[in-house]
């Protein structure tokens, strides 16, 4: 809680400087809305030392939303649901146990503040920090010689991360692509192990209002 808090604080000081910095670059009067579906991808990976180790990759989809305040500063936060497709529906045995029926998946928000060329129309690269919110859920079934059961487990995740991105703008509709980079710390707390990195993003189409 108290590494939330710090990236909340961090994000907060950062807003006000890219607004500031906004203000003096801005050209362009009043603020425009982006409203979007996109892909969403999250690939947490394995710690390159170990050998045999696998990443693990999600996939799915997001609600992406931008607040483009002038034309240099930007709001963005995204709602995500993915799946690792590696073990969901998968079946595994060992040692007299057999788990059934399980399903990994990842779901949550993350936001960002960014500073961009043109978040207005035409091309814009762009960049900057925020933090993410999700929730890590595994599911299946457990049967042994005794009986089978049920399983759910949950376990809250978050951190900071670092954006970049590229997009393009016409006068209605937005298409960019981004990418995040993250904060591995909650991951290796929960797999108890290191990882390289974590990494999400996807491409988004947007309606502009």
């Amino acid at each position: 809680m108290k590494r939330v808090t710090r990236v909340l604080t961090g994000v907060a000081l950062a807003a006000c400087m890219m607004i500031t910095a906004g203000n003096a670059m801005a050209s362009e009067s009043g603020p425009k809305f982006k409203l979007g579906v996109g892909t969403y991808a999250l690939i947490v990976a394995e710690d390159s030392s170990t050998y045999g180790g696998d990443d693990l990759d999600f996939y799915g989809g997001a609600l992406v939303g931008t607040a483009c305040i002038t034309k240099h500063v930007a709001i963005r936060g995204a709602f995500y649901a993915t799946e690792n497709d590696d073990y969901s529906g998968n079946q595994f045995s060992s040692m007299g146990v057999t788990v059934s029926g399980v399903d990994l998946e990842v779901n949550g928000a993350d936001i960002q503040l960014l500073l961009g060329t043109n978040f207005y129309e035409g091309w814009n690269l762009f960049g900057g920090v925020g933090a993410f919110f999700e929730t890590a859920k595994i599911t299946g079934d457990v049967a042994t010689s005794y009986g089978s059961t049920s399983v759910s487990v949950e376990e809250d995740l978050s951190g900071a991360q670092i954006t970049f991105g590229v997009g393009y703008s016409w006068s209605k509709v937005a298409l960019d692509y981004v990418v995040n980079v993250r904060d591995t710390s909650d991951y290796e707390d929960l797999t108890g192990v290191n990882h390289d990195y974590a990494v999400s993003g996807g491409i988004n189409l947007s309606y502009i209002f």
